[in-house]
């Protein structure tokens, strides 16, 4: 007589189940807070959760991947040419932003973020302080990211964008722009529907190791005398040329002929361009709290 054997069922993979595991926990974690935290349920209570809950399921994607990316590499595999990896400061495989030589035009300029296609910016920069990492606040690696819990990084993460491309590539730690939105959520920065306020910026550098020191004398020649001796600047530029609310931007460079080089994190052609330093301080911020509306970083 014969016997058979029922087959037996396949093992789910420790990275799967992980996986899973993590997902599930979110659920349950927006749930419970959704419940006793939220009530009366209210239709932006309802957005607000659905949102977290997909920012969840992301970063438990993207923690697969890179575990999935790790395990490959300790096996002897190939890593995937898809795989998304922070580069070192230093890497000499991420391009330089190219120049385009022309003059950027103040008075046509806006920061409000434009929702560009879904895009990955892996760029240097030559500073005033030495190769800088680009950051762009709407990249897809967290433009959905909900700073403060509520407001995207793609509309309100100026602050913690500019912040990070200073502390990733002189401060103390590699980070990226959500690790400083978190710092900031966590320590007071966050203004709800207003991004950061100004002593961010002030405040994480010293966290991270660095200083940064107010500008009083903001005056083209003390800001080029800055420029020119190895400082960046981080401005918070006011209603005007570069944004209708507040936008925080870097001056990088002073080129030969007077003209500076900017990092703007909400939008990547306006560093490719060359800008009129006498014409950007005119439009800083009309507020001085926290040393603003310009601090200097030296590295």
């Amino acid at each position: 007589m014969k016997t058979y054997r029922r087959p037996k069922k396949k093992k789910r993979t420790f990275l799967s189940a992980l996986l899973i595991a993590g997902i599930a926990s979110c659920i349950l974690t927006l749930a419970v807070s959704l419940l006793f935290l939220y009530r009366p349920f209210t239709i932006e209570t309802i957005l607000n959760c659905a949102d977290a809950a997909r920012n969840c399921v992301s970063r438990q994607f993207t923690s697969f991947a890179e575990a999935a990316l790790s395990l490959k590499k300790s096996s002897g595999l190939p890593a995937s040419a898809d795989a998304d990896e922070t580069p070192d400061t230093k890497d000499e495989s991420v391009p330089y932003i190219e120049a385009t030589g022309e003059s950027g035009d103040i008075s046509s300029l806006q920061a409000e973020y434009n929702n560009p296609a879904d895009q990955v910016y892996l760029y240097m920069l030559d500073t005033a302080c030495g190769p800088m990492l680009y950051y762009h606040q709407g990249d897809i690696r967290w433009g959905d990211y909900l700073y403060g819990g509520y407001d995207p990084m793609s509309t309100y993460g100026c602050g913690p964008t500019a912040a990070a491309m200073v502390i990733n590539s002189f401060g103390d730690a590699s980070v990226d722009p959500t690790d400083i939105a978190a710092w900031a959520s966590d320590n007071g920065y966050y203004a709800l529907h207003g991004g950061s306020y100004h002593s961010l910026i002030p405040d994480a550098l010293s966290a991270y190791g660095l200083q940064a020191e107010s500008v009083t004398d903001r005056s083209f020649e003390h800001a080029a005398e800055l420029l020119s001796s190895g400082h960046i600047l981080i401005a918070l530029m006011g209603r005007g040329a570069l944004t209708q609310n507040g936008h925080f931007v870097l001056f990088t460079k002073l080129l030969d002929n007077g003209k500076i080089h900017i990092a703007d994190p909400v939008n990547y052609e306006n560093c490719t361009l060359e800008w009129d330093l006498e014409q950007l301080l005119s439009e800083l911020k009309k507020s001085y709290d926290s040393g603003g509306p310009l601090w200097a970083v030296q590295a």
